[in-house]
């Protein structure tokens, strides 16, 4: 059953009658998908919006509603999105699938609202979908905080070690610049570059050439422990 309305909700996604489901409405996709089964939907004791005062089914649809409204702003989204498969319809229901299991883990509605900005970029630029699916799990990871805190950096950003920095760094968002640099040494990673120019600051305009795959990501420089030898000769040049 559950297959079946996976299948029934990536239909409806790239078919132009989705627009008929705006505002009000939407509460009547959520009644097709839940009851993909006509005969189960005449047949059921409670219809979706009984069903969704369960707040779990309630809060994901509210996100779906949001989602779906900031990410298709016309039939011609809907019909990029289908055309990026190549009539594939196997590989389209499985990435629609995945879309759903990052929708529902995201806690926040400015996650929900950059997640669809992020969708809007793969739908509108060369992003492939592997790089798409690997910034997508920094809206999962990231709390609400640290994607601000990127969203309003310069991509020139340069910064000393804070708890901010660490925390980032460990998601991969920030590098080092130099394992020899004393000061000012954490610097955006490409990811985290990558991150502003497809999600979080998707709707600025572009200085730069895009980052849209995985082997335009330059690997990370890892920060390691400097030994004695390297330290005193650190300090003998100040």
């Amino acid at each position: 059953m559950l297959e079946d309305q996976i299948n029934k909700l990536a239909a409806l996604m790239k078919d132009e009658d989705l627009k008929k489901y705006a505002g009000d409405g939407f509460w009547d996709l959520m009644q097709a998908v839940i009851f993909s089964d006509p005969v189960l939907a005449v047949g059921a004791a409670k219809n979706a919006i009984e069903i969704a005062v369960h707040m779990p089914t309630y809060l994901f649809w509210y996100k779906m509603k949001r989602y779906l409204t900031g990410t298709f702003h016309c039939y011609g989204d809907q019909v990029r999105m289908a055309a990026k498969f190549n009539g594939d319809n196997k590989d389209y229901y499985k990435f629609v699938k995945r879309l759903i299991h990052l929708l529902d883990q995201l806690d926040d509605d400015q996650k929900v609202d950059y997640f669809a900005a992020l969708t809007r970029a793969f739908l509108l630029t060369d992003l492939d979908k592997y790089l798409f699916f690997k910034l997508s799990k920094y809206l999962e990871m990231c709390i609400p905080e640290e994607l601000e805190f990127i969203r309003e950096l310069p991509y020139d950003y340069r910064s000393d070690n804070t708890a901010m920095i660490s925390s980032l760094y460990q998601y991969g968002l920030f590098t080092v610049q130099s394992p020899t640099q004393l000061s000012a040494n954490f610097v955006l990673s490409d990811f985290g570059k990558a991150l502003k120019q497809n999600c979080l600051n998707f709707n600025d305009e572009l200085t730069a050439k895009r980052i849209a795959a995985f082997d335009e990501v330059s690997p990370l420089n890892i920060l390691e422990t400097a030994s004695n030898e390297a330290i005193e000769e650190m300090l003998n040049t100040l």
